[in-house]
């Protein structure tokens, strides 16, 4: 709007018939949506200064535009339904679950975290090993599932076993490989 007030300056005074020109072409301009504020005021574009056939204005091409718009409301939902049928929100997260944070850069998921708060839009945030704190969405966390520790057998002097091991063939050595000058292994040719 201010540019449609600046650019009616001529020559140091305000031109009124500059700025009505200009607000009538500003009212047909689609904006995001598609439809213009005049279309949505009157349901259907109003008469301007750009040229245009008469016909343009007439019932039938509105109602054209109008199944048109349903046909690209329609596609829009079986759009949006077709991406939504594998897509699911990931389960929340606690305080005190174990986390891994993906790195932005390299897209690894390598430093490890401890959740230290939940915030309201699925962020939290994450206290790494070295004290540092995170915030991250939800998206760029992964859980560490806990190792359990496995029980170790109570050891009593009298009944100490060991698992036999029987005698069986040797592997055989590998013969020593020479390393080449890109260092990498020769190739072994049968003979």
């Amino acid at each position: 709007m201010k540019k449609l007030i600046a650019g009616s300056w001529s020559s140091g005074s305000f031109d009124p018939d500059t700025f009505g020109k200009a607000l009538l072409l500003f009212r047909n301009a689609p904006m995001s949506g598609g439809a213009s504020p005049s279309q949505i005021v009157f349901s259907r574009p109003t008469r301007d200064l750009l040229p245009a056939h008469r016909r343009s204005f007439a019932p039938e091409w509105q109602q054209a535009a109008e199944l048109l718009e349903k046909r690209a409301q329609h596609a829009k939902e079986l759009q949006i339904q077709h991406f939504n049928r594998t897509a699911h929100p990931l389960p929340p997260l606690v305080i005190g679950d174990s986390v891994l944070i993906q790195d932005h850069k390299s897209k690894r998921w390598s430093t490890p975290g401890v959740i230290v708060e939940v915030g309201p839009f699925r962020d939290y945030l994450v206290k790494t090993p070295a004290g540092r704190l995170f915030r991250r969405n939800r998206r760029f966390l992964r859980v560490i599932s806990p190792q359990i520790p496995q029980p170790q057998p109570a050891s009593s002097a009298s009944t100490t076993t060991t698992p036999c091991q029987r005698p069986g063939p040797a592997p055989p050595a590998a013969p020593p490989s020479t390393l080449r000058r890109s260092r990498r292994l020769a190739a072994k040719i049968a003979s």
